[in-house]
């Protein structure tokens, strides 16, 4: 199994070719951390100071609508960025727009923001880095809010399953109901309706 440090180099080399000097220079930039289950992370509207790439566990991004209800608008969990969706490589005026909190124990890779700076404007490649993180972000959004828009309930909930294959079994079944913008009640019938090789 790869160490933490190794699906963090495998994630990133997918999308930008670095030397081996300069992915050692970035990995010495970086740090392994754990949370625990509960842990806030990110909170909205706090300047955001690092990236993270999930080597185990799982998260969800939420906000608190003007209702006071908690509204989810994306779970990330092992081989995923996590990020409050500020804009990271500005001025810290910017702030996380969601909170990000650890629904299990986690481990992840800590970025800081003014590393992903110095790649950017130091490594042959790096700005490559910065636009496939800021696309990346953009497109997430996007299709989270035009699936809302096209897609059934049933497609939405089989597209979550085959993101997280055993996210029923690590998230709890009110998070997904809100994710769906649906009740859990609603949530425990759709379950209940479909096939057994869909669950």
């Amino acid at each position: 199994m790869p160490s933490h440090f190794e699906m963090f180099n495998q994630f990133i080399t997918k999308y930008v070719e670095f030397t081996e000097s300069e992915l050692v220079d970035l990995n010495n930039k970086c740090n392994r951390v754990e949370f625990t289950k509960g842990d806030i992370i990110v909170k909205a509207g706090d300047t955001q100071k690092n990236l993270y790439f999930i080597t185990k566990g799982i998260i969800r991004n939420y906000v608190d609508n003007y209702k006071g209800e908690i509204k989810i608008y994306n779970f990330r969990s092992e081989g995923m960025t996590v990020s409050g969706y500020a804009l990271y490589n500005h001025e810290e005026k910017f702030k996380a727009l969601v909170n990000v909190e650890c629904l299990e124990d986690c481990i992840m890779i800590k970025v800081p923001l003014n590393v992903i700076n110095y790649v950017i404007n130091h490594t042959k490649l790096g700005d490559r880095l910065g636009r496939f993180m800021a696309e990346a972000h953009v497109v997430e959004m996007l299709h989270y809010a035009i699936q809302r828009d096209t897609k059934t309930i049933i497609e939405q909930l089989e597209n979550i399953d085959n993101i997280f294959p055993n996210i029923h079994q690590r998230v709890p079944q009110y998070m997904i109901a809100s994710y769906l913008g649906i009740t859990p009640v609603h949530l425990s019938n759709l379950k209940k309706s479909r096939k057994p090789n869909k669950e």
